[in-house]
């Protein structure tokens, strides 16, 4: 008997998810703007009240800071001359550096401890930089310990004077930028006007006594080079000293003597350079309009973040009601 014929099965797509659920869950502008509507009031009264506190912050309570700039320009000399007169001298392995390379050392100082070092005791700089616990009237560090107290080693290890020093180079320009941030606008140009000033009293007398000692170093081995060539050149021939051994160590002793020569008159042009390896372009001012608290940009961040925190409050407060809503008995769904 021939099986009967099995009847198609009949499959029915049903969607994922209820569209009844989808219609709900659309956003309603218009139910939106009539919550942010029904929150006005608290959304305008929260936004002033935060920004009302912002201002009086910023005014009564933040304190003001003062900004004091200046701009060096490292002297450079023309690569050409410097080029010619290394092919007058010889090719030699410099012994220091020649004029013009010297925008390196001032960064170097500028950005060295030992700068730091010196403006914080020969300014006595830490009662600036630790102003909280630092009593005017009694002169005297407002600490229970002796060794709680601030020393020049700490506030170095801290690094405290960055918060008020910096420097910076342009890589292409070359300039140098200097800045000094405090609360008093006088002193803040008068320590740029220091700090200059110590860059020029390390570039006249400790930079260029390192010049001199090289030159010096130089000199010595000169002296003893020329004293070697002088002997040479009073030998005469004998049955120990041959011509030919007096004419070698005569021509040896001759090529030193010229190389040092050459280094001497390299290390007198670089002990002889400006002592002024640079040129303030910018000089230090005192700042009459406060660099900090920005007022007007802390109101208006004040009030935008204010007034969006309120419009959030505004929706939270609305979907709180809701749940509640939901669970009271009778309530709705």
């Amino acid at each position: 008997m021939s099986e009967a014929p099995k009847e198609k099965e009949i499959i029915y797509a049903y969607p994922p998810f209820p569209m009844e659920g989808v219609q709900e869950d659309e956003i309603d502008l218009i139910e939106l703007w009539r919550i942010l509507w029904a929150g006005k009031w608290f959304i305008l009264f929260f936004s002033l009240s935060c920004t009302l506190a912002a201002g009086l912050v910023s005014i009564y309570v933040l304190p003001e800071e003062y900004k004091s700039s200046a701009t060096l320009i490292p002297n450079q000399q023309d690569q050409s001359a410097a080029s010619s007169l290394s092919g007058l001298i010889g090719n030699l392995p410099l012994p220091i550096a020649l004029p013009g390379q010297g925008s390196s050392n001032i960064m170097s100082f500028l950005q060295s401890r030992t700068l730091k070092e010196r403006l914080i005791k020969k300014y006595d700089l830490l009662p600036v930089l630790y102003k909280d616990i630092w009593d005017p009237e009694t002169r005297s560090w407002m600490v229970e310990e002796p060794e709680d107290q601030p020393t020049v080693i700490k506030a170095l290890q801290g690094e405290v004077l960055d918060n008020f020093f910096t420097v910076n180079q342009d890589k292409k320009t070359e300039l140098i930028n200097l800045a000094w941030v405090g609360e008093d606008p006088g002193f803040c140009g008068q320590m740029l006007e220091r700090v200059i000033g110590e860059l020029n009293f390390f570039l006249d007398n400790e930079y260029v006594s390192d010049a001199r000692r090289e030159r010096e170093f130089v000199e010595q081995q000169l002296a003893e080079a020329t004293r070697e060539l002088e002997y040479w050149e009073r030998q005469v021939p004998s049955e120990q000293l041959t011509l030919s051994k007096i004419t070698r160590e005569r021509l040896a002793s001759q090529a030193v003597y010229t190389e040092l020569r050459k280094q001497l008159e390299l290390a007198k042009i670089t002990e002889a350079k400006q002592l002024e390896t640079f040129k303030v372009l910018d000089a230090p001012f005192v700042p009459e309009q406060p660099f900090k608290p920005k007022k007007a940009l802390i109101v208006a961040l004040a009030f935008f973040v204010s007034g969006f925190m309120a419009v959030l409050l505004v929706f939270f407060r609305n979907a709180l009601r809701n749940i509640k809503q939901k669970e009271t008995p009778g309530g709705e769904e």
